[in-house]
């Protein structure tokens, strides 16, 4: 399963968490480490936020 993107108007701890449980889920064997799995993370959400923008402005 690939790392998933953010969602438009996703707050980063938002989406940080939901992206370290799927890659957690689905990714463990690929990335053994905790630390390299929240790398993907945050560097999945620096990335989007360079090419869209910034996504947690609107959450509620």
């Amino acid at each position: 399963m690939p790392i998933p993107n953010p969602r438009a108007n996703e707050k980063k701890e938002t989406y940080i968490s939901r992206c370290m449980e799927t890659v957690t889920k689905n990714e463990k064997d690929e990335f053994p480490s905790q630390k390299q799995r929240a790398a993907i993370c945050y560097s999945t959400w620096d990335r989007w936020q360079k090419e869209h923008g910034h996504p947690e402005k609107a959450e509620k």
